[in-house]
């Protein structure tokens, strides 16, 4: 009985029932598609580090704290033991997509959301050990643009000497090492040769030569300046000559969710084995994922209570005007016998529907609106990446999200008009019936 005396009230005055339910299922609407947006940058951007920087990393232990510092003495000192450690055991090589040294295209294929995201292949084959890639940002510092045909990237220009005289012309110089290179095999090579000079292990210098394939863009500046990305193999052999070490290990799991099991399963195994290893998850290492997420979550706190205080401002507005409409009816009522217990849940349950029916449409609206937004393909880039995502509002893939935005709507609804309703039920009964 008193949900149809209830529904009959709300039609009594129809135009302000309509504004009000406009007004909550606007602010839901708005609520499902921010807290959509919140939902696929925690499911996309976590899924582009994924791809780059695995779900698990593989440390000697300390080097997070000192390895910057003192590098040699925090390297793993015989990685592939370790690699064949973790791929002997049955139970941890059935979770593990890659782990590294491996195909570093195979990692940026991860999907196991299924959202879609593909990072572009990296310019290397697995055959071509003398290749590299360099960001663009040192491909322009160096002159390489337009022989790598880099996009929006422009060689710098040539400055005469100090003085005004020629330039400097050092070919002679280079001349005995282009030779040596070309005897070790590089003869006939169209591919700009880059040498690269570094210190060993030991404290030798060392020089290898490899040929630069393109240039890939980096989201930091002074990394995309500085980056040279070379084979493996290539690597270890310069900084560690034929020593079999690495700075690290990268796992990538089949399944996100057991990431969390797999890294104890791990550190388990190999602290078994005999090995003086940390097990780190990619959050660990990297903070950017968390600290990007907390961003955006701290964002949608302040959006959804900005929300709720219209909506509760907008239902306190309703339910008084409601209340100085009705009066004469409250007296009447409570004077054959309604007590003020059943007088106050009439009124709530009236705050309830129009709550209900804002938060149901809010949700219509909410993946309606959602929907024409990832037709349109609108892209951003995130802080860490260097290429743009397709920004996918995940509303229907959040059932939570929208569960608690209808809940949420409902109760905010229910609260805000007891203190209205609650000043109606005190009203003394000849007062109300005498009210004009």
């Amino acid at each position: 009985m008193i949900w149809q005396v209830a529904t009959r009230n709300l039609f009594r005055n129809r135009r302000r029932s309509l504004m009000t339910v406009l007004a909550i299922a606007i602010s839901g609407m708005a609520m499902l598609l921010f807290g959509g947006f919140v939902t696929s940058i925690w499911f996309g951007l976590q899924t582009s580090i994924v791809q780059e920087q695995g779900h698990i990393q593989i440390f000697k232990r300390g080097y997070m704290e000192y390895g910057a510092a003192d590098p040699d003495a925090y390297t793993i000192d015989d990685y592939e033991a370790v690699q064949h450690a973790i791929r002997d055991n049955p139970g941890l090589s059935r979770q593990i997509a890659v782990i590294t040294p491996s195909d570093f295209n195979q990692m940026r294929t991860w999907d196991s959301w299924q959202l879609g995201l593909r990072q572009p292949a990296v310019d290397l084959a697995a055959a071509d050990v003398d290749g590299a890639i360099v960001g663009v940002g040192m491909a322009r510092m160096i002159g390489l643009c337009d022989e790598l045909k880099v996009a929006a990237c422009q060689d710098p220009p040539a400055h005469p000497a100090a003085g005004g005289g020629e330039t400097a012309d050092f070919s002679d110089l280079v001349q005995p090492v282009a030779e040596a290179a070309n005897a070790a095999g590089a003869a006939g090579e169209t591919r700009p040769r880059l040498d690269l000079l570094a210190a060993t292990s030991a404290g030798a210098p060392n020089i290898v030569s490899v040929f630069v394939n393109s240039a890939m863009a980096q989201p930091i500046r002074a990394v995309d300046n500085a980056m040279v990305m070379l084979h493996f193999d290539q690597a270890r052999a310069l900084l560690y000559g034929s020593d079999r070490k690495a700075t690290s290990l990268v796992i990538q799991a089949f399944d996100p969710d057991t990431v969390g099991t797999l890294r104890g399963q791990l550190q388990t195994h190999l602290k078994d084995a005999g090995f003086d290893l940390e097990v780190l998850t990619f959050d660990e290492v990297d903070p950017t994922f968390p600290r990007i997420f907390g961003m955006f979550s701290v964002i949608f706190g302040a959006v959804a209570l900005v929300l709720t205080i219209v909506i509760v401002f907008t239902i306190i507005n309703t339910v008084t005007m409601t209340v100085m409409e009705r009066i004469n009816e409250v007296g009447t009522i409570r004077a054959l016998g309604l007590r003020r217990g059943s007088v106050f849940r009439q009124f709530l349950t009236e705050s309830f529907l129009l709550g209900l029916v804002g938060a149901l449409l809010s949700l219509v609206l909410g993946v309606a609106v959602a929907a024409l937004l990832n037709q349109a393909g609108i892209q951003w880039t995130p802080p860490s990446n260097a290429t743009p995502m397709t920004i996918h509002l995940m509303v229907t893939e959040n059932p939570i999200l929208m569960a608690g935005t209808v809940a949420f709507l409902a109760l905010v609804t229910v609260a805000a008009s007891i203190l209205p309703a609650s000043n109606a039920v005190r009203i003394p009964i000849v007062r109300a019936l005498h009210h004009a």
